[in-house]
């Protein structure tokens, strides 16, 4: 049984982080919807604040805050170095690269649920089994202008700008 809290999936993406006034440059894997894993041989002590900005499959930068929960330094080769980062802050595009990967996080554990890829379905199969895809609606704020991604069964839950926090409306 796995020690780990949530479920990851692995995904190598370049990533910057900062902490203590310095800049450097890493490979994260090992995605959560509450953590990933930073590949790195400057590891910072656990309770360390970093700034991490992490490049997605899309080109899009994702900046994040997280808290490093563990570190690993060692010799031996075939142990990864690096560390354990539980996310503080995320934002937009990294919600929009974990649904892509997942379906909702539970908000009461952060626990993903795993969801149904067509990359997964073998040839012969997939054209008698068809996922139902989630009706999404781009959404233009109000306030800042910028264009959310909103699935239509949220719609009466009174979304929110993922930039500004404004509230946004079907109209």
């Amino acid at each position: 049984m796995s020690k780990r809290r949530h479920s990851r999936f692995i995904r190598r993406l370049e990533t910057e982080f900062s902490a203590e006034g310095k800049n450097y440059r890493a490979i994260s894997s090992d995605f959560s919807c509450n953590g990933l894993f930073i590949r790195t041989n400057h590891a910072f002590p656990p309770g360390t604040i970093l700034s991490i900005r992490v490049h997605l499959p899309d080109g899009t930068p994702s900046d994040l805050k997280g808290r490093v929960q563990r570190a690993l330094k060692t010799t031996v080769v075939s142990l990864k170095n690096g560390m354990g980062i539980e996310l503080i802050e995320k934002d937009l595009p990294y919600a929009n690269f974990m649904l892509s990967y997942t379906s909702e996080c539970d908000e009461k554990n952060g626990k993903p649920e795993p969801k149904f890829r067509p990359v997964d379905i073998p040839p012969a199969v997939e054209e008698t089994v068809s996922p139902a895809a989630p009706d999404f609606m781009i959404m233009s704020c109000p306030a800042c202008g910028v264009k959310n991604k909103v699935r239509t069964e949220r719609l009466s839950q009174g979304p929110k700008c993922g930039k500004c926090g404004s509230m946004l409306s079907a109209t």
